[in-house]
């Protein structure tokens, strides 16, 4: 069950009034074909970790954010995930669904699925529903500007405290004079020499819909590849978040790091 039971507060009012004007993305098409042996048929992001499911510790971030309206794409075992969540989830926080038919196909395919949600001049935040994280983490990337033209990813510099490395989209980056933000070259799970992770958590505007449906004419399906059109146009910013605790629930040994998901997870954010 999805509880607050952390005040929310915030030291920047500036930083709530920009969480109540946006819109939050959760793609959670998937099946979790990685985590068979652990889920047993039901959509990973019902899974529990200190108690509580995965899908209510993104949403519990959510709300300390700011952030009042939530769009979860759904794929695999769509009723049950939505049916979870309209019994759960507060009235304070408004949800609406879209549906993924082709959720086996790359994530690119469940991103496009929000584009009816978002309004012309509308930014918002994508989060991923096996990603958990410190709150600050999203209110950092909340309150982080972006032009027209630039979409933004929260990265982490700190490689030697990400659990699972080997698997992560690498990030390659020059800096800017913002001591936060950089300018991102490139984006690979192949790259061997890389500086930072990609933290599955993104704020963008209706025209990354634009570029993602150019990529998919093109055979090129995946966030990633949307990602790395912005970054040939120097439009692909990063945001150092360095520092804050954040971990990709993909795989079953990940499910063993307690100290972090206890981190994410407590009442401490």
């Amino acid at each position: 069950m999805f509880v607050i039971d952390v005040p929310i507060v915030h030291s920047n009012i500036i930083l709530l009034e920009l969480g109540l004007k946006m819109k939050a993305v959760i793609i959670a098409a998937g099946c979790g074909s990685r985590l068979q042996s652990r889920h047993n048929g039901m959509p990973k992001t019902l899974l529990t970790v200190n108690n509580q499911s995965i899908i209510d510790i993104i949403l519990k971030g959510i709300v300390l954010s700011g952030i009042k309206e939530v769009v979860i794409v759904l794929g695999y075992k769509a009723d049950m995930l939505e049916n979870y969540l309209l019994a759960n989830t507060p009235d304070s926080l408004k949800i609406e669904f879209s549906r993924n038919p082709d959720w086996q196909l790359s994530n690119g395919i469940s991103v496009l699925c929000a584009e009816e949600f978002i309004n012309t001049d509308e930014e918002f935040v994508l989060l991923m529903s096996d990603h958990i994280f410190e709150t600050r983490m999203l209110t950092a990337t909340v309150e982080a500007p972006i032009s027209k033209n630039e979409a933004l990813l929260a990265i982490d510099f700190n490689l030697s405290e990400i659990p699972d490395l080997e698997d992560g989209m690498k990030v390659k980056c020059k800096k800017t004079d913002d001591d936060c933000k950089w300018i991102i070259t490139g984006l690979s799970k192949s790259y061997s020499e890389y500086s930072a992770i990609d933290c599955g958590m993104f704020k963008l505007n209706k025209g990354f819909f634009r570029v993602l449906k150019n990529c998919i004419e093109k055979g090129k399906d995946s966030l990633s590849d949307a990602c790395n059109i912005y970054a040939e146009t120097g439009g692909m910013i990063g945001l150092d978040i360095s520092g804050s605790k954040w971990i990709d629930l993909d795989t079953p040994e990940m499910f063993s790091f307690e100290n972090i998901i206890n981190k994410i997870a407590g009442t401490d954010q």
